[in-house]
């Protein structure tokens, strides 16, 4: 499921969007909650079958989580946690590096997890593939596009990245248009699964905004 971009400037300020490509026949919540996972507090839209999330921001990071690794997988259920807990799991720690590190991935689907701490600058992706955990530190990239392997082939991949290369304006409306643009429409490859929603995070110095707009 899901393509998603960030832009970053020199200041710390960011815009995350991600379009959510899911089954329309999985329930979801149509608006954003903020509940508490560990004492802590996460805003974001609620998957209503595992009671986790796939984007949210908290009082210290941003995070969102696309289905699949570097390479499209074979599904294998049952799995020991849906990936919507997993992405819950970073507010236990104090660091992005101390979750990638301590987590317990075995019997987890293949994911890849985009993180952001807030207030220092740091973007770090966890990618796992069923056998290892991959771990790259973006933190100096003004452009962040991936879209999930199991949806979309290498060439679609590269197409987004373009698109996203070539968008003149990098104001939270033009990106949110194109993300719209190229969300999943109904079709005959993946018989169920469509864009279902697209999520928009800002933030600037240090207020923090979260658009949410199912589609279907």
């Amino acid at each position: 499921m899901c393509i998603v971009s960030i832009y970053s400037n020199e200041k710390g300020n960011f815009i995350l969007t991600q379009n959510r490509d899911e089954t329309h026949l999985r329930p979801t919540s149509d608006k954003i909650e903020t509940r508490k996972f560990n004492g802590k507090d996460f805003t974001g839209p609620v998957d209503l079958v595992s009671g986790g999330t796939w984007i949210y921001y908290s009082g210290k990071y941003v995070a969102c989580i696309l289905n699949g690794a570097y390479k499209k997988h074979f599904h294998r259920p049952p799995y020991r946690m849906s990936r919507g807990l997993i992405i819950l799991e970073l507010l236990k720690y104090n660091s992005m590096d101390e979750f990638m590190d301590k987590i317990e991935l075995d019997g987890i689907e293949p994911f890849t997890m985009i993180m952001i701490n807030r207030f220092g600058g740091e973007k770090k992706i966890l990618v796992w593939d069923e056998t290892k955990k991959y771990k790259e530190d973006v933190s100096n990239e003004k452009l962040i596009v991936r879209s999930s392997s199991t949806l979309y082939t290498e060439e679609e991949k590269q197409e987004h990245r373009q698109l996203f290369l070539n968008l003149n304006a990098h104001e939270p409306d033009e990106i949110f248009k194109l993300q719209d643009k190229i969300k999943m429409l109904e079709n005959n490859k993946f018989p169920t699964v469509m864009t279902t929603s697209i999520t928009q995070i800002i933030q600037t110095k240090n207020e923090i905004n979260l658009k949410f707009c199912p589609v279907i």
